[in-house]
């Protein structure tokens, strides 16, 4: 099953140089995959609300080109087969005014949110997404991230009530933004990202204190979010 999203952006999608910001291009990727979970019958709220909850691990995304300002966006996703019991990959392709602007992947478990254990993914609910034997990458593998051996820039961050999401945990989405923060200002600046990935490691939950670490490794601006004990909650990193 192909799902097709025609987004309508609005002004805060967008930077002063009229490109389309990196969150609002993962949100508009998101929101695609929601409307595949609903007509699969498999409505995410029903789910979380039932103690299941499919939970996001990974990120690929590849920008050809940024949307600008005024232009006819799509977004169209798909799952590929699954070769895995718990993992689920779900791919993405951007267009913009009809020509391919975004390619992407992403990785899922289906998680027991009473017991934060992973669930073994049904062939029924395999079946209920209809998936496609059609990849934007070959290497369905996505590599394991190193975390740098040593950071140049450390930005304590503060997290809202409105941070956190419908599980009660910091929403996959909103780890973008702690990494933007924590970027030096010249690389905010600049943000002409060709490549974002992203490896989500633990939730963070409310009354925790979370640090963003950043390290320039072999070209990739690497941000590390970690709690007050040192445990890495999320790699994130720019191209």
């Amino acid at each position: 099953m192909i799902i097709d999203f025609n987004y309508q952006p609005v002004l805060e999608d967008y930077k002063k140089n009229y490109d389309m910001k990196l969150g609002s291009i993962l949100k508009i990727l998101e929101n695609s995959g929601c409307k595949h979970s609903d007509a699969a019958g498999d409505a995410i709220l029903d789910g979380s609300n039932n103690g299941i909850a499919w939970v996001l691990t990974d990120w690929l995304i590849d920008v050809i080109t940024y949307p600008k300002y005024g232009d006819k966006i799509l977004a169209r996703t798909w799952s590929e087969p699954v070769n895995h019991p718990f993992i689920c990959t779900r791919d993405f392709e951007m267009y913009c005014n009809d020509s391919l602007s975004v390619k992407g992947t992403t990785k899922w478990i289906l998680l027991d949110l009473n017991t934060n254990r992973p669930c073994k993914l049904t062939q029924e609910l395999i079946d209920k997404y209809k998936p496609e034997d059609k990849h934007t990458y070959e290497d369905a593998k996505l590599s394991k991230l190193v975390v740098p051996e040593s950071f140049t820039k450390e930005t304590p961050l503060s997290i809202r009530r409105l941070d956190f999401d419908f599980n009660g945990h910091v929403h996959n989405l909103t780890y973008l933004d702690y990494a933007l923060e924590g970027l030096p200002q010249d690389v905010f600046d600049s943000r002409d990202f060709k490549r974002l990935r992203i490896s989500y490691k633990l939730a963070v939950k409310p009354g925790e204190e979370i640090v963003c670490k950043y390290a320039l490794v072999e070209g990739k601006h690497v941000c590390c979010i970690f709690d007050k004990d040192n445990n890495l909650k999320t790699q994130i990193e720019f191209e």
